[in-house]
């Protein structure tokens, strides 16, 4: 049986003990900022990224990784003979997924690529799976079967706390992006296999305390929560209120808490968090 080898991209959220311990590989998304490229935990910390971007006046310009970037990797990981399974971010958040799917057409080796339909460490629970199946010689197609089974039992929420950078994107109108920030609005997303879909909105941080209330509530229904991840644009007292709830109502759950990567600070703006879980 020939070996399978795990690659994705840098919205993921894995830890490097991770990707060491389980032999993933991930394929930077980059982000520019005042004219400099820099590359998804690379060639720039999280923490200074973040900096960086709170103290511009323009919105980092991000991009996918090349299709020939995947090329080149796809015959290196394939040229002994492995098998490939290239997992990534929802095609409808990034146009990574779509270049890894041409890059498959361009390259000797055996490559499978699947949309994981989701992004940040709600992506991470399949690369995992997959990459601790491939370990243990599962087939390729058990290990899709499994994944399946994990976008079923997993679901991953956004809060914008502040909507500057969704303006600055051109993401929400200008006009009601002024407005709401009057407002002081803040909005819940839901990250499906279809879009983002609006969960919330309302004005100050009571109405995304409610929401999380709310996502709590939904996970109890299940009999087991695996786990839990939190990401976030900097951690703030909210954060960490939402974090200690989390852990209050799941003390079984493994947790990982980390920042955002680059590419996902920079649509969803300082103060941004979001929480997922995968459940049994």
């Amino acid at each position: 049986m020939k070996d399978i080898k795990i690659l994705t991209d840098s919205t993921v959220q894995l830890s490097h003990e991770e990707q060491e311990q389980y032999g993933i590989t991930v394929i930077p998304l980059s982000a520019m900022l005042n004219n400099v490229m820099y590359y998804d935990n690379q060639t720039i910390s999280k923490a200074e990224f973040l900096q960086m971007m709170n103290n511009s006046a323009v919105l980092p310009k991000t991009s996918q990784p090349a299709v020939g970037q995947y090329v080149e990797l796809y015959n290196q990981l394939g040229k002994d003979g492995s098998e490939i399974l290239s997992i990534h971010v929802a095609g409808y958040l990034s146009g990574t997924y779509s270049a890894a799917l041409q890059a498959s057409h361009l390259t000797k080796s055996k490559v499978t690529v699947i949309d994981s339909e989701t992004v940040d460490r709600a992506m991470a629970f399949q690369v995992l799976a997959a990459a601790k199946m491939a370990q243990n010689h599962a087939t390729m197609d058990e290990i899709l079967t499994e994944l399946d089974r994990i976008k079923e039992k997993s679901a991953l929420y956004v809060g914008i706390v502040n909507l500057e950078n969704l303006i600055k994107g051109g993401r929400i109108g200008r006009i009601l992006g002024r407005v709401s920030t009057m407002l002081n609005m803040k909005i819940m997303l839901k990250v499906t296999s279809k879009g983002l879909e609006p969960e919330t909105k309302g004005r100050g941080l009571k109405s995304l305390k409610k929401k999380v209330n709310e996502i709590i509530e939904e996970m109890n229904q299940f009999e087991v929560i695996e786990q839990i991840g939190i990401t976030h644009v900097g951690l703030t007292d909210f954060t960490e209120e939402i974090i200690a709830d989390l852990k209050a109502a799941f003390p079984s759950a493994t947790f990982h808490i980390a920042y955002a990567s680059p590419t996902l600070m920079t649509h969803a703006g300082k103060g941004a968090f979001a929480v997922m879980y995968q459940a049994r």
